[in-house]
């Protein structure tokens, strides 16, 4: 199967190549050179190409002759978004239109997007924009995928912290009690080709996730700890479905799928949200840490 993946040089492309490389046919589509050049070395079986998910013409060259689309690329970063909206824009809605358009126009039988849970319910831009991006591939009839924070991502608190406490400074936490889901890549890759694997019918497949406090991810690193307070834009608790979606919600094998277009009879239940999902101990919190930080 040739599969077109974009956005390969993050943490998700990373986590693909590393698992797929051997038996998909990839091509690998991102903006970053260097990174592309890093990852080559290591996969010279993947064909890389450099491109902008803004640019339609260049998203059409590489998609010629792929069967499947995992659409990655985007900006995640809450402060840059809200600082920037229109970027983000461009990137994660425009951008997405222009892979949804691509990947119609070849035919390509199967697609999946990776949403996320700041785009239920959203109170900022990030997550107002990764919301239209599942709206945008569901129109097209492709596939979604809805999950929290992918453990030790790129970008992400985990890494901060361990970089902050290995330069001796304080940690910065905005509120002791806030909660995310937090989801091992290795299931994050799971979750997607089970999406990729099903039906093309509009669907958001959804993995039920552990939760944990920011708190304890920050005193897994130090005991230097600042609490600042709430950014613009942040939530105290994050959702993976809201409550208006319950009643088109499925459960399968250790999750859920929100179905697209038809309301399957169920009841209205309460949002599934990070308070009220497990909370790691300290103990499992460390060991993600032993396993998934380098």
């Amino acid at each position: 199967m040739k599969v077109l993946i974009t956005g390969i040089t993050g943490t998700l492309g990373h986590a693909l190549a590393e698992r797929f490389h051997d038996e998909w046919d990839i091509v690998g589509f991102s903006r970053d050179e260097l990174k592309q050049a890093d990852m080559e070395r290591k996969y010279p079986d993947i064909k890389f190409v450099i491109g902008d998910v803004r640019d339609y013409h260049a998203v059409y060259k590489a998609m010629k002759g792929v069967d499947a689309v995992i659409h990655a690329a985007a900006m995640k970063r809450i402060e840059a978004c809200e600082k920037h909206p229109i970027e983000a824009f461009k990137t994660n809605v425009h951008g997405t239109e222009n892979v949804a358009e691509a990947a119609y126009h070849h035919e390509v039988q199967k697609a999946v997007v990776i949403g996320s849970d700041k785009g239920v319910e959203p109170v900022n831009a990030y997550g107002m924009s990764k919301a239209m991006q599942e709206k945008i591939f569901i129109s097209y009839g492709y596939n979604a995928v809805r999950y929290g924070n992918v453990f030790g991502s790129r970008g992400s608190v985990v890494p901060l912290f361990m970089d902050l406490a290995k330069r001796g400074e304080s940690l910065r936490v905005t509120d002791p009690d806030m909660t995310r889901f937090m989801l091992p890549v290795n299931d994050a890759v799971e979750l997607i080709v089970k999406a990729l694997n099903s039906p093309m019918k509009g669907d958001i497949y959804i993995k039920k996730s552990p939760a944990t406090r920011l708190i304890d991810i920050a005193k897994a690193f130090s005991d230097d700890i600042k609490i600042v307070g709430r950014m613009v834009g942040e939530k105290q608790h994050e959702m993976l479905i809201s409550s208006s979606e319950t009643t088109r919600m499925k459960e399968i094998d250790n999750g859920f799928v929100v179905i697209s277009l038809e309301d399957v009879g169920g009841e209205s239940k309460e949002a599934y949200t990070s308070n009220k999902e497990r909370i790691l101990s300290m103990e499992e919190i460390k060991e993600l840490v032993a396993r998934y930080i380098k």
